[in-house]
């Protein structure tokens, strides 16, 4: 498996991992009533979320057309830990991964939850490598309006998977998702998760935009979003979200040197707790690369589904 796809399954790994954002209020409103969407989660609460994802992508490799699908699973457990001056901590645990691609006629399938089958080839490394994440932890702080503090604990839990798994293959898949798990950069990412947050009370039918600057292993990403709350059913919110996504400027990276594309879908959150209920994404992307200058076509569908343990 190339360097191209290593990179892109820890883009896509990685927003897996911080795909959920949360808001609500502690009162349910009357039908009509604007709504105050924020971080409002109290100590104490634990709750669990899974995103899948299928990805569908079509890569030129000389002069050839190469097919390849990945579907994802991404569990992961929150706890809210602490709660002090406005800014609340966040315990984060990584409970399962598991993954099915098919790539040029080849297969590679685990899944945390299940004994590995081929120990050796690129699921075995794939394999060790996110088996070793089962478990991991880390910690952010944030505030109600989604702004993040600070975040703890990503380098040495990837320290930890580095010392496990030392074999050079397994070594450069670390070396190729290392951008995504520095601190400075997974800070921007979950900020951007979280930036569904409007600085007013809306109401149903109301709009509000966001442009955001991150970094998502290495690549320099803008997206512009616009958010728009198109329901409010009792204790339920819909929010849709459609966003453009383009290079943050013209810097040519390390792999890719250009992406566009676009994102489209709608999240149900609970209000009297912030909890995001459910979701579903569209997103298709434009990607490429300095190995590959053949642009890389991607769509990706992506569900998520939350509760409270």
């Amino acid at each position: 498996m190339n360097k191209t796809i290593h990179i892109l399954l820890a883009f896509f790994l990685f927003n897996a991992l911080i795909g959920c954002n949360g808001g609500g209020s502690k009162s349910t409103p009357a039908s009509g009533d604007a709504i105050v969407l924020r971080f409002n989660v109290d100590k104490g609460i634990k709750f669990d979320y899974i995103m899948t994802m299928a990805m569908n992508m079509d890569q030129n490799v000389m002069g050839n057309t190469m097919h390849m699908t990945n579907k994802m699973k991404v569990g992961y457990i929150f706890e809210v830990t602490n709660d002090s001056a406005g800014w609340k901590t966040l315990n984060s645990t990584i409970d399962r991964i598991g993954m099915n691609v098919n790539a040029g006629g080849m297969s590679i399938n685990f899944d945390t939850d299940s004994a590995m089958i081929d120990t050796t080839g690129p699921a075995g490394i794939m394999g060790k490598v996110f088996g070793a994440m089962k478990g991991g932890q880390f910690t952010f702080t944030m505030n109600e309006k989604g702004q993040v503090g600070s975040v703890r604990g990503m380098k040495e839990m990837m320290e930890k998977i580095t010392e496990k798994e030392n074999a050079p293959d397994a070594q450069m898949m670390m070396q190729s998702m290392g951008k995504a798990f520095d601190e400075n950069n997974f800070k921007q990412n979950i900020s951007q998760s979280f930036a569904v947050y409007p600085d007013n009370p809306v109401k149903q039918g109301d709009s509000w935009t966001k442009t955001l600057n991150i970094n998502s292993n290495g690549i320099p990403m803008k997206s512009e979003n616009t958010y728009t709350l198109q329901s409010v059913d009792g204790n339920k919110a819909t929010i849709k979200v459609a966003a453009k996504i383009s290079s943050a400027d013209s810097t040519v990276t390390e792999a890719i040197s250009n992406l566009s594309g676009t994102m489209d879908g709608t999240s149900v959150y609970e209000i009297s707790t912030g909890m995001l209920t459910s979701g579903d994404m569209d997103m298709k992307m434009n990607v490429k690369t300095q190995q590959q200058p053949t642009p890389v076509l991607m769509d990706i569908k992506m569900t998520m589904t939350g509760k409270k343990l």
